[in-house]
């Protein structure tokens, strides 16, 4: 696969470089295309004022974004819902799905040799480089693109390091690699009798510190019930049981992002589906907040969550469309949590809109900083702190419009001082590729530089 430089030499991904002709990225069994593909610059769509002030960041190493996987010609080039895992050597796997649009309707891909999939590639060296060379390979390629998924990292019993990839589509599966993403395996029993009535994951599997890993499941679509589930694995993915709680609220949470941090304490960031619970005072659409204080030696059959709506605001003229899945963190260096809010129909704080605005040079869609203090947070706060865009693009996410971006499944790299992002961005019918966000955990640093930038 071409390396940063040679992607950055010849997409002209920035509008600060000339546009060149890019080289086209062939997947198997792909037929030409009718006509050329937008740039990828033309997929990003950064806005003007957004590309000076990342020309600044990364001129001052705080945020950089180049492309990964570029979507390759012919009608099955739509590349989405990029996550990650970390291994303890530094080696990052990103699983994604390739398929003809942005929705993925079960049992359309059944059975192998096809182009469309959900593919995992890997990366030793930060995302400089990335392996196989060929991204659609068909050894890269685990099963269909059906449904949302999450990947991590669990310690065999023999101490070695098993990569997990959690499918929710039908059927629910789990793939399983023990040579750091290389070859894959399929598991298609491991949710035989569970999650019924469950819808997407959420696209973060976590390593709790008793738990083992813990993937998190969207609340059902029938009331009154309001059944939320929790899985999790103790023996690196090879068997599964579930946990079943029932949110307190009126409320409705999906593709809920999970992070665990401290003693074992937990925190989802979700979307919300219930628009009475969502709108705050404001009259703002906002995220929901899930919050479980542990215990040492607690069961996981008893986890509950204390559930609030936050103040991290969308636009509410689209309702739940105006967000899209969230990304959760603790932070290392700031010692917070911190969420990624994907805003499809406006921007952050201050330019939340209210309104479908008639006028496209005012649509954008953004990739918004927000944090809490933890101890805050379990002491049941909800209201978190803007902090700064971290992408912003023209045009709102929408079916007509610019897709993306999914920022949920990222990777927290303390050794670097980095979170490294996979989005996706292009349009909803396609193309669609596959970009990394990198930005400093420095947060302080990237919030004077957004008061700087001029936008606001």
């Amino acid at each position: 696969m071409p390396t940063r430089r040679d992607f950055i030499k010849t997409t002209a991904l920035l509008a600060l470089a000339p546009v060149l002709p890019r080289p086209a990225v062939h997947g198997a069994n792909t037929p030409p295309a009718a006509r050329p593909l937008p740039s990828l610059k033309e997929q990003l769509g950064l806005s003007r004022p957004y590309q000076k002030w990342l020309a600044r960041l990364r001129a001052e190493k705080l945020l950089d974004i180049n492309p990964v996987v570029s979507a390759p010609e012919g009608n099955v080039n739509h590349l989405g819902f990029p996550v990650a895992a970390r291994l303890s050597d530094g080696r990052i796997v990103m699983v994604f799905q390739r398929a003809q649009g942005g929705h993925i309707t079960a049992g359309v891909w059944h059975g192998a040799g096809l182009p469309a999939g959900r593919y995992a590639i890997t990366t030793d060296d930060g995302g400089q480089t990335w392996r196989p060379a060929d991204p659609f390979d068909l050894r890269a390629r685990l099963g269909d693109p059906d449904g949302m998924h999450c990947a991590g990292v669990a310690r065999r019993k023999d101490g070695g390091e098993r990569v997990v990839v959690v499918a929710s589509g039908a059927p629910r599966e789990v793939y399983l690699s023990d040579d750091r993403g290389e070859t894959w395996r399929t598991n298609t029993d491991a949710f035989k009798g569970l999650l019924d009535g469950a819808v997407h994951c959420g696209p973060r599997l976590i390593a709790h510190p008793e738990f083992g890993i813990v993937a998190a499941f969207g609340q059902q679509k029938k009331a009154p019930a309001r059944r939320n589930w929790l899985v999790r694995s103790l023996d690196a993915g090879g068997t599964w049981e579930q946990c079943i709680w029932q949110n307190p609220m009126p409320s409705r949470g999906v593709e809920p992002s999970l992070v665990t941090w401290g003693a074992g304490h937990m925190v989802m960031i979700a979307r919300e589906y219930a628009p009475e619970f969502a709108i705050n005072e404001d009259g703002y659409y906002c995220h929901t907040q899930l919050v479980y204080k542990h215990e040492p030696g607690a069961s996981f059959s008893k986890v509950k969550f204390d559930v609030a709506r936050t103040n991290i605001a969308g636009n509410p003229a689209f309702g739940q469309d105006c967000h899209d899945t969230a990304e959760v963190i603790y932070n290392p260096v700031t010692k917070r949590i911190e969420c990624i809010q994907s805003h499809r129909r406006g921007g952050g704080e201050g330019r939340t809109g209210r309104v479908f605005e008639k006028n496209r040079k005012d649509r954008i869609n953004t990739l918004n900083l927000w944090s809490i203090d933890p101890d805050e947070l379990l002491a049941g706060a909800a209201r978190w702190r803007f902090e700064c865009t971290l992408v912003e693009r023209e045009d709102y996410s929408r079916n007509s419009d610019r897709d993306g971006m999914h920022p949920g499944g990222s990777i927290v790299d303390e050794g670097r001082g980095v979170q490294h992002i996979f989005i996706y961005a292009g349009w909803r019918r396609r193309p669609c590729s596959i970009f990394h966000v990198t930005r400093a955990l420095d947060t302080p640093a990237l919030a004077r530089a957004w008061k700087q930038s001029g936008i606001v």
